[in-house]
């Protein structure tokens, strides 16, 4: 588990007993993104279901790789990879499923922090995919910088409300 000092903190990559903290990340994280935005009754049935840490544990001991942020013990931040789900995906495809950071640390640099340890653990595979919200326009601009393009568009469930997304896609290096 490799970690990344700096001013905010730290990266590290998290494991099985961290299912607690992330969990807490991802509801802050994902509340803090879209309230106001995707309906609330939705919102929270999503984060039941989808950041509970039963689930996310089950998630990282079938094979899921998750980066947590942290600053002073304290979550900030986090990035989780699996297998595509996408329909978009194709054979020797990733995906980045979740990157979050508290907006109190956007611009630190964290994003790209956790970014570039998911980068360096989907080496060898041929793309890095990932769904977006369509009108999130701050992370299309992240990732876009970052190598994204767009591939397809698909309707995401957040606790049976469907919103569009953008899956985007970028090649990776396979040495």
């Amino acid at each position: 588990m490799s970690e990344h000092p700096d001013h905010d903190g730290k990266i590290r990559e998290a494991g099985i007993v961290d299912a607690a903290r992330l969990s807490l990340i991802s509801n802050v994280t994902f509340l803090e993104t879209f309230a106001g935005m995707i309906d609330g009754e939705a919102l929270v049935a999503h984060c039941d279901k989808h950041h509970e840490a039963a689930y996310l544990a089950n998630l990282l001991g079938e094979g899921a790789r998750a980066w947590l942020a942290e600053t002073d013990g304290a979550p900030i931040g986090y990035a989780l990879l699996n297998r595509p789900e996408l329909e978009a995906a194709d054979e020797g495809d990733i995906e980045l499923k979740k990157i979050y950071v508290l907006s109190r640390f956007h611009g630190s640099g964290t994003a790209k922090r956790l970014f570039d340890a998911v980068l360096q653990a989907a080496a060898g595979n041929d793309r890095l995919l990932l769904g977006v919200k369509n009108d999130n326009h701050r992370a299309i601009g992240f990732y876009r910088k970052n190598g994204f393009t767009q591939i397809a568009t698909r309707r995401f469930d957040v606790g049976g409300k469907l919103y569009d997304d953008v899956v985007l896609a970028r090649d990776l290096d396979r040495t």
